[in-house]
Parts: structure tokens; C-alpha cells; sequence
């Protein structure tokens, strides 16, 4: 079995005996939203900066599941994961020139001037971290109670050296993953709830529908929860167009070719980079009517009672390699979209024009802006 399919097979494992598709990881998440909301309450209306103030939240959801805590929003360390993401996914974005002028990667002056080295120091730092978390880890396990997903790889590893089997499983390639979970996991759906607090700003006849629709089905103070999801088409259709409309991940991961092949009459070489378009997929008017256009009813069936999600719907890649984080970032927008709008109406500073023209770089983001959240009586 490839390192990659291994690999997969126990992450999604993993996650399922940790609780998600069922209530633990969702607790969690309601527990941090409830400290989000307090800090949102705290600036009484004023203008904020989205980023700002969603990425401590947002990391600590995936910082519980991975490392079995939650970090105060001003701790060090986590500030320097968080900073350390934000700049390497803005290296990332300029630096990806190489793939398509590779001999850039044999002029040192230029992989300096592009960021290279800069975005390698910052790796390695949040790399250490990652690190000692897993050396703490170590010493700390207790093999019949699994604390986080640190622990349940370091059992499995040692059940598996146990009984010989070969295997893939490695202390490097855990620091590895882990660093891969909390980059995907962070800042994917951080900017995902951004894109959406941006576009109900932007449309505040569509925030009122889906207010109505949130009051209808949990009123003013029950907590969301995942399952309410099928009550609420057209929240659930706003969220879907959202992320077809504004693809987060434009391009997915990189991947190579390991033997010559041939796609609808082309002749690739082993060795070719391959890049998955999705937002050429998101926006193809042979399967979109007015894809530039948002349109939420586009997911809803003709008595607007459920949604119909289209084939060409693909914000979490497909197949063998499609995200096996998808279930739980689907809920955590979910949760907080519903759980901000339900206390909070959401709107622009007076005379600001929104521009939907959005900020490239590994990640697609909304423009800089702040917003006001305006807590509901």
C-alpha cells in the first residue's frame, strides 16, 4: 500500500474514533464558537478585521482535535503558528512561478527574491512546534485513553511495530501530517466563513432570508447543530454557492505523474506536474447558468424544500484523494455561518462598497474590510 493511501485510510479513522459524525467534535466546536461569540460581542457593533479575529477560533478547533487543547486567542505560540501559516500561504503564491519556468529553482538570487527561503525558515519553525507537541505526547500517552489525534497515531504506530507489520507509519511522517492537518484545516475554512460574512454583508436581502430561516428552525437561543442543516435549505444552498462562487482552493494540490499516460488524446510524460482547476470547474457555463452571478437557488430543488447538488460541485476535490477533512469542515462553516447570524446582524461600515474581486494567492480571499457585527436584542 502507497504511504499516501495509508496514511488516508487512518486519518479518516482516526477522526471517526475521535468523534466526528458525532456529537464530541461537535461540542467542541460549539464550545469555541461560544468564546467567539463573546469577543465579537466585546467590540459592541464597531468595525473589525475579519482575519483578525476568525483565525484564533478557527486554529483552535483543529488545535483540540490535534493536539487535544484550546489556545488563549493572545498565547504565543499559537500567534506564531497562525502568523507562520498566513505568510508561507502568501510565499506559496509567489514562488509558484517555478512550476512552470523550473529553472528558476537553480538560481539562488531568484528563489531568495521570490521568498524561498524565507517561507523555508518559517516552515521549520512551525515544524518545531509541531514537533515538541509530539515528543510531549510521548511522554504523556496513556493507551487507553486516546486525549487527540497525536495520540491516536502514536498507539497505532506502536501496535503495528508490535506485531511487525510494515508499514509507513514514522514520528517524521506524524510531525508531517500534523503540519498538513493544521494548514488544510485552518485557514480552508476560516476564509471559507469570511467569504460568507463578506457576501451577507453584501446582500442583505439573502442575511434576512437566512436569519428567517435560522429563527424558524432554532429560534433566538438554541445552539445550531450539524443535523439542523437538512431543516435549513436555504441556508444550506447559500453556504454551497458561496463556495462554488468564491472557490477557495482554485487549484487543488499538486501531483505528478508516476508512468507516461494518456487523457482524452494527450500524451502526458511521467514526471509532469498536474494541477486540478476548480474554479475553472465552478465556473463553466456548460454546467452554471451566469456562473459569475451569485445565485443560492441554483442548489435548491424546485419547491426551494432541499437542496440538489450538482455533479460539478467540487469545492473538497474527488475521488481516491478528495479531502478526508471535509465532513468536519462542512460543519464547522456550518456551525459558525449559522451560529453568527442567529446573534449577529452582519454589515459594512457606512459608505463602504464591497468588491468581489478577491485576493489570490494559495488560498482565494475575500478583499481587506472590516465588518461590523451587530448583536441582535
Amino acid at each position: 500500500m502507497a504511504m499516501w493511501q495509508e496514511h488516508r485510510r487512518f486519518v479518516i479513522h482516526s477522526l471517526k474514533d475521535l468523534g466526528l459524525g458525532r456529537t464530541k467534535i461537535e461540542e467542541q466546536m460549539q464550545d469555541e464558537i461560544k468564546h467567539f461569540q463573546e469577543v465579537l460581542k466585546s467590540f459592541k457593533g464597531q468595525p473589525i478585521d475579519l482575519a483578525a479575529r476568525f483565525t484564533p477560533s478557527m486554529s483552535n478547533n483543529i488545535n483540540t482535535l490535534i493536539f487535544g487543547k484550546r489556545y488563549d486567542y493572545d498565547d504565543p505560540e499559537r500567534k506564531t503558528l497562525d502568523e507562520n501559516l498566513d505568510e508561507i500561504s502568501k510565499i506559496s503564491g509567489q514562488t509558484a512561478t517555478h512550476i512552470f519556468f523550473p529553472w528558476i529553482k537553480r538560481v539562488p538570487f531568484l528563489l531568495n527574491w521570490l521568498g524561498f527561503e524565507k517561507g523555508f525558515k518559517l516552515f521549520k519553525v512551525s515544524e518545531e512546534i509541531f514537533r515538541k507537541q509530539v515528543e510531549e505526547h510521548k511522554k504523556t500517552l496513556d493507551r487507553k485513553i486516546i486525549r487527540d489525534f497525536i495520540d491516536s497515531y502514536l498507539v497505532e504506530m506502536e501496535h503495528r511495530e508490535n506485531k511487525q507489520e510494515k508499514t509507513s507509519l514514522g514520528d517524521e511522517e506524524l510531525v508531517g501530517l500534523v503540519t498538513g492537518l493544521f494548514s488544510a484545516s485552518t485557514e480552508i475554512v476560516r476564509v471559507s466563513i469570511e467569504w460568507l460574512m463578506y457576501t451577507m454583508a453584501s446582500f442583505p436581502d439573502v442575511q434576512k432570508k437566512v436569519q428567517k430561516e435560522i429563527f424558524d428552525v432554532l429560534g433566538p437561543e438554541r445552539n445550531p447543530e450539524y443535523r439542523d442543516q437538512k431543516s435549513m435549505p436555504f441556508t444550506h444552498s447559500v453556504i454551497l454557492e458561496v463556495m462554488r462562487w468564491k472557490s477557495v482552493v482554485a487549484l487543488n494540490v499538486l501531483r505528478y505523474t508516476i508512468a507516461d499516460t494518456n487523457v482524452v488524446g494527450y500524451d502526458i510524460p511521467a514526471g509532469t506536474i498536474v494541477m486540478a482547476n476548480f474554479w475553472a470547474v465552478h465556473h463553466d457555463p456548460r454546467h452554471w447558468k451566469d456562473p459569475e452571478n451569485f445565485e443560492p437557488e441554483r442548489f435548491l430543488a424546485s419547491d426551494g424544500k432541499s437542496i440538489v447538488k450538482s455533479p460539478h460541485y467540487m469545492p473538497f476535490s474527488i475521488g481516491k484523494r478528495a479531502c478526508p477533512g471535509e465532513i468536519m469542515a462542512n460543519m464547522e462553516v456550518f456551525l459558525y455561518f449559522v451560529s453568527i447570524l442567529q446573534k449577529f446582524d452582519v454589515h459594512f461600515p457606512d459608505g463602504y462598497m464591497p468588491d468581489f474581486k478577491g485576493i489570490h494567492s494559495v488560498i482565494y480571499k475575500p478583499p481587506s474590510a472590516e465588518i461590523r457585527f451587530i448583536p441582535k436584542n
